[in-house]
């Protein structure tokens, strides 16, 4: 099993992996192609990072 700190660490990537994306996001110009797809990479890395919340709460105990 992970530890808690691994756990943060998992999140803190994943975090920064979804501000590298909305800052892509955000060039002018983009086709809607380009825009759709980072739409989908955010949704994806949040549904994983909400994931990693639910390791973490386990790891202290508190299941929800």
């Amino acid at each position: 099993m992970i530890n808690t700190a691994e756990l943060f660490a998992q999140m803190t990537c994943q975090i920064e992996d979804l501000h590298g994306i909305a800052v892509e996001g955000q060039e002018a110009g983009l086709p809607k192609e380009a825009s759709r797809a980072f739409a989908t990479f955010l949704a994806t890395g949040l549904q994983q990072a909400r994931a990693t919340v639910k390791q973490i709460e386990r790891s202290l105990g508190d299941v929800r």
